[in-house]
């Protein structure tokens, strides 16, 4: 109100760094209607390092926003950097060829953090030059197609999250992990194919959380990548299905590797397996964790909603009779 009395513009007298800080939380095209402010604000949207690209906000104008993804990228002031590239599709408004050209001209200007998440009817595919841009901090992507891919690297990346990714081919699935060594925080979810988990060449020394969602998963498997996490603090899995092998729930017992995963030993804090359907390979599964995992803080097992309470009863008791090797572990059951 003492503002408005006053009528003196704050924030105008603000120091360009500062407004640009600010302008870099908005969607471009509000970033871009500051510019009719005042002769202040005319230029200053050419400099902000994010460029934020939301077809939401054009409803169905296919055109309209295409010619304005191109403006914002095309007027920036080329010394300076575009930091986060952000592209989000409601209406399957923009061609492979044009999300391409803007990835490029955002890796071009050294951009750390990329957030794809295209239409999930817009068949765009992951521009594969992003797989071996040095800069990346961040990737999080979703309803995209991975193909063609020959290589991967991603040496300065921190961040990889990945939402109904479809992967042509299951080693492109090896491929990005291990072309991403300096990893902290992974989470898969909705991934449309048959994790195997192969042993993978690369040491994963900095990551410290896992998230997966699967619609199958080879629990023994996945003591192969815990390998490769020697300080992993968190896991999180969901197993979207029940469906199992018959003969792997046989020969599950000695499948599991005689030395324990260094991060079980040493490092797991907390682990939380969702959608558990309480089958034989899931419980032994969860009884390995709890009888290997030695600082384990917290174990949670949530139940499928379709188990019956009968059911739940029963897979709490074949948990919870098998002691924690850990003294502090709290087991939670949902």
């Amino acid at each position: 109100m003492a503002l408005a009395i006053s009528g003196v513009d704050r924030i105008s007298a603000l120091p360009d760094a500062i407004l640009v800080h600010i302008l870099s939380f908005l969607e471009s095209r509000m970033v871009a209607a500051t510019s009719i402010l005042s002769s202040r604000w005319r230029d200053l949207w050419h400099t902000v390092p994010t460029v934020d690209l939301d077809d939401a906000l054009f409803s169905d104008e296919e055109e309209l926003f295409v010619r304005f993804a191109y403006a914002v990228i095309l007027s920036r002031d080329v010394r300076q950097p575009i930091l986060n590239f952000r592209f989000k599709s409601e209406y399957s408004l923009s061609a492979q060829c044009d999300v391409e050209l803007w990835l490029n001209t955002a890796i071009q200007h050294k951009v750390e953090r990329i957030e794809l998440s295209p239409s999930i009817n817009s068949e765009i595919k992951l521009p594969i030059r992003i797989l071996t841009c040095a800069t990346l901090v961040v990737l999080k992507l979703a309803n995209l197609t991975v193909d063609g891919i020959s290589t991967v690297h991603l040496p300065a990346l921190q961040i990889l999250y990945m939402d109904g990714v479809e992967f042509e081919k299951r080693e492109y699935v090896d491929m990005i992990l291990s072309g991403c060594p300096n990893i902290e925080d992974l989470q898969i979810e909705s991934l449309y194919l048959y994790l195997n988990f192969r042993p993978l060449a690369v040491t994963f020394g900095n990551l410290i959380h896992m998230q997966f969602s699967v619609y199958y998963c080879r629990w023994w498997l996945l003591l192969g990548l815990l390998n490769s996490c020697p300080l992993l603090q968190i896991l999180e899995m969901r197993k979207e299905k029940k469906k199992i092998l018959a003969s792997l729930s046989d020969r599950l017992s000695r499948h599991y590797p005689k030395i324990v995963p260094g991060c079980l030993s040493s490092h797991l804090r907390v682990c939380s397996l969702q959608n558990f359907h309480g089958a034989d390979v899931d419980i032994q599964f969860a009884i390995y964790i709890m009888q290997n995992a030695s600082v384990l803080k917290k174990m949670t097992i949530c139940c499928s909603r379709y188990s019956s309470e009968g059911h739940r009863l029963e897979i709490l008791k074949k948990i919870s009779k098998v002691p924690s090797i850990s003294r502090i572990c709290e087991l939670v059951f949902e």
